[in-house]
């Protein structure tokens, strides 16, 4: 179920209605068992069987944790090891198969051809499961927080199914950590009113990032991406220029969205975007840009790696390796691996200059926050195009010419000027969001209760009335399809 869906603009509604009338004043079991019972209702939207995957990932994770715990005796190390590694094994199997099956098949086929062995290998014709990664990752992280002692696992297995399965998060993130969500579920918590009205706030800047921004750039960029041999010049370098933004907007959008919901049902959810493109290094980019997956990656990856413990070049080996497998992570394609190890590239060699420029000078800032943004758009050409020899037309056709040919990508010049405007509103946002995040919205909540409700018609109407809007899987969120 998209949240830009008809089906969900019925469903939540209905489920904050029923949640607080009859299921969050009961039992905690009682309320967890509603909530379950929703977010399978929202998952099994699009397809009921896959609810079986997302079912055994949490009865796999939830089960591994409790023996892990009860591991005992002289060899309870090599007990919980035991525990802890078949988790791994059934779950990564799992995202494996419906992820990389193919994947590997084809490159292993590949790999034969090129010195004369042709190969007739047999794929699988099978669906990658919405959200798969998302909910794999923050399943698994629970059962190693569980072994290393950081948390003590659950024996209630309907609290677990419910942090797993989570609704507003189960897409397409924040990847939620166990220490953090979990005990939420807890916990009965009574309405209130200011929390109620900064989610709804936060739900419409998302839909506003969505339906007037992102998707109004997905016309264009889709059209330039899709027409390679036909796209040069000016046009190219505006449809990278776009994606880039379009990826930021769309992502974060959802993230909004998903922190907004959850909050309308008690439970708060990590910040997953921090202005990204306001960053002064690649490294603080990669602190502020889908921050639940960043830091899942240092904490279960690079860490256990060694760190930048064993020395300079053992660090920067076990960067590259997190951003190739982070690249891999986002799609069974050597494009996404070759735009990981990029942006891996990018914080070895190019940090370091980086961080020689003074960073209390603002004119200093904004130059490192351009060149940061440049190579990220440019990195990012890799992400969006289809296949290794498509990308590099695309870089063949960048250049400053056929600015009359501007119009002819699927927005007419009163929507391309509208788009810019947008995009420079959010980024003014974001810089004075920057200086002073807590302070603004407190502002705003003092004004008088009538020009607050103006602001909320206008915006929310604004949202309705401009909004570009399309089918349902035209305007699926970007991440929906890892």
């Amino acid at each position: 179920m998209l949240f830009n869906s008809f089906a969900f603009a019925i469903f939540l509604p209905l489920v904050f209605a029923l949640y607080w009338t009859f299921f969050n004043q009961k039992k905690v079991s009682v309320r967890n068992a509603f909530i379950l019972a929703a977010s399978y209702v929202f998952y099994g939207w699009w397809d009921w069987r896959f609810l079986i995957l997302i079912a055994l990932t949490s009865f796999c994770s939830w089960r591994s944790g409790i023996l892990i715990n009860n591991s005992s005796g002289s060899n309870s190390k090599i007990s919980a090891r035991f525990w802890l590694a078949t988790n791994l094994v059934l779950n990564l199997g799992i995202l494996a198969i419906f992820k990389y099956y193919n994947f590997f098949i084809e490159t292993f086929v590949e790999a034969f051809s090129s010195v004369g062995v042709h190969l007739q290998p047999s794929t699988l014709q099978i669906v990658l499961p919405v959200g798969i990664s998302f909910y794999t990752f923050q399943a698994l992280s629970y059962s190693i927080d569980v072994y290393r002692k950081q948390i003590m696992p659950t024996r209630n297995w309907l609290q677990f199914f419910a942090f797993v399965s989570f609704f507003p998060q189960l897409v397409a993130g924040p990847i939620e950590r166990a220490k953090n969500l979990l005990p939420q579920f807890e916990l009965l918590k009574k309405p209130d009113y200011k929390v109620f009205r900064s989610a709804i706030l936060l739900i419409a800047w998302g839909f506003f990032k969505k339906l007037m921004v992102a998707d109004r750039l997905a016309v264009f960029i889709d059209s330039s991406f899709d027409n390679i041999t036909t796209t040069a010049g000016l046009p190219m370098l505006l449809g990278i220029i776009f994606f880039a933004f379009q990826l930021y907007l769309d992502f974060s959008a959802y993230s909004d969205i998903a922190i907004g919901t959850a909050k309308l049902f008690g439970f708060d959810l990590m910040t997953n975007f921090r202005r990204p493109y306001l960053s002064t290094s690649f490294g603080n980019f990669w602190k502020r840009w889908h921050i639940s997956l960043s830091s899942w990656f240092m904490d279960y990856v690079y860490i256990p790696l060694g760190g930048n413990r064993k020395g300079q070049y053992r660090t920067w080996l076990n960067v590259l390796i997190v951003f190739a497998v982070s690249g891999l992570w986002h799609g069974a394609s050597w494009n996404f691996v070759i735009w990981g190890t990029l942006n891996a590239m990018f914080m070895i060699l190019l940090d370091p200059v980086l961080n020689l420029i003074k960073s209390k000078n603002v004119i200093a800032n904004c130059f490192k926050s351009l060149f940061i943004f440049a190579c990220w758009t440019l990195s990012l050409v890799f992400f969006r195009a289809h296949g290794f020899q498509t990308a590099l037309d695309c870089f063949a056709n960048l250049g400053l010419s056929g600015a009359e040919n501007i119009i002819n990508f699927g927005l007419n010049s009163v929507e391309l000027k509208l788009s810019l405007v947008l995009i420079l509103i959010i980024l003014l946002k974001e810089m004075v969001w920057e200086k002073s995040e807590t302070s603004v919205p407190a502002v705003f909540y003092k004004m008088p209760l009538i020009f607050r409700w103006i602001f909320y018609i206008a915006f929310i109407l604004s949202i309705v009335y401009f909004g570009q809007y399309g089918g349902e899987n035209e305007n699926a969120f970007i991440y929906f399809q890892f």
